[in-house]
């Protein structure tokens, strides 16, 4: 392709687009895919995308999504369902529309349990984040046998063979940061590997330098997830009420919804912390960034959070971000430059960086100065651009 000639427009099939593709509910993968897939249907591309639930409010024209209802009764089988459905629409589309790339997102193991087929076109997989630590708190419904009895321990052998397969069939892997890039490149000696960060767009303005949100009274601490148990948003609580029994006017905001909340307020109100801790539930995706300058931290108390798109959203605004040291987190931030990193998931190592934050004296500065620049590799125009000449060069190559 000459340098002057137009980029070729590329028609795509998604053969899973996220378990939830949306753009505007709190799902965080749903909403990584999201970004790519509409991103490049605005840039021109043809995406048809196969998903299992799509609230969608706007997309492009050109981003078209199906789902079906599915009726295998074993949940342990239901993504072999998945991927038959998605295939079966894929033939119907390739009757009488030309598709060049075949994509599988939100793979996830054991989630791509034989290579997709791909009538010959080449596969692209990912984004891929880390997985869940497998404990049982963290298991979806959907994990869950229906009548209490698994096929999972005699499915999972071949759903293992099948995503490796997968790799060393794909003509392109995409990671989401380049630590996960270099380990699969060491797995997939051969593989094209691809590191594309996550799509951050803060609001015109809101990516500026900015002064601390405090009055001078104490910190406003910030809990942006799912109130789940694998979240840890007890611990967060429990981070308030040890910090205010020390004296320091330390005040919090959950923004989320989850089966834990009712649980999470009786202990806030059995623990009189009613006017110390808000419960802001659901907001609009738009909304996060606006309740993120809000606060004068973000506190993400998740152990191996997978990527944290909610912690790049605080950076992207000047928010410094305390994680655990685990997961996405370890890999975007530098501990003490452009955000804070824990290393045990405990009430008192969170209270001990929290105070860090606090007391020392230009660090809160430092932290959202340096968290904005680093952001600004994640605007989408950037993001886009290198993922559609990634995209390019592999239909090239076929």
């Amino acid at each position: 392709m000459s340098q002057s000639a137009a980029p070729k427009k590329l028609s795509i099939f998604v053969h899973r687009a996220s378990e939830c593709l949306t753009d505007h509910e709190s799902h965080g993968d749903g909403l990584i895919c999201f970004s790519l897939l509409n991103g490049l249907a605005e840039r021109g591309h043809h995406i048809y995308a196969y998903t299992n639930r799509a609230p969608i409010r706007a997309c492009h024209p050109n981003l078209v999504v199906k789902t079906d209802k599915h009726l295998v009764p074993a949940n342990s089988l239901a993504q072999w369902e998945y991927s038959w459905r998605a295939e079966r629409w894929m033939r119907q589309l390739a009757r009488d529309r030309r598709i060049d790339l075949v994509w599988r997102m939100h793979p996830y193991g054991a989630g791509l349990p034989y290579p997709p087929q791909t009538g010959g076109r080449p596969l692209v997989i990912g984004p891929m984040f880390y997985g869940w630590p497998n404990v049982k708190e963290n298991r979806t419904k959907l994990a869950q046998p229906r009548l209490g009895i698994s096929l999972l321990p005699l499915v999972r052998p071949f759903a293992r063979k099948g995503w490796e397969q997968a790799l060393h069939n794909a003509s392109l892997l995409i990671c989401s940061t380049e630590p996960q890039a270099n380990a699969m490149r060491h797995r997939v000696p051969r593989a094209n590997v691809l590191t594309l960060p996550v799509i951050v767009e803060p609001p015109a303005g809101s990516g500026t330098p900015r002064m601390r949100c405090g009055d001078g009274t104490g910190l406003n601490l910030m809990f942006v997830a799912n109130l789940v148990t694998y979240k840890h948003p007890l611990e967060f609580c429990k981070t308030i009420q040890l910090m205010r029994g020390q004296g320091l006017a330390v005040t919090g905001t959950l923004l989320g919804d989850g089966p834990e909340r009712a649980s999470l307020q009786s202990y806030c109100q059995d623990s009189r912390l009613q006017s110390a801790i808000c419960f802001a539930g659901k907001v609009p995706n738009s909304e996060v960034y606006y309740q993120l300058q809000k606060a004068d931290a973000l506190v993400s108390m998740s152990y191996r959070e997978p990527y944290g798109r909610g912690i790049v959203e605080a950076m992207s605004v000047g928010t410094p971000v305390i994680c655990h040291r685990s997961g996405g987190p370890a890999d975007f931030i530098e501990d003490g430059v452009d955000g804070l990193l824990v290393d045990e998931l405990t009430v008192e190592a969170y209270s001990s960086t929290v105070f860090r934050l606090d007391s020392t004296p230009g660090l809160w500065d430092t932290l959202s100065r340096n968290a904005i620049r680093k952001s600004e590799q994640w605007r989408g125009e950037i993001v886009l651009s290198q993922l559609e000449r990634a995209l390019l060069d592999v239909w090239e190559a076929s």
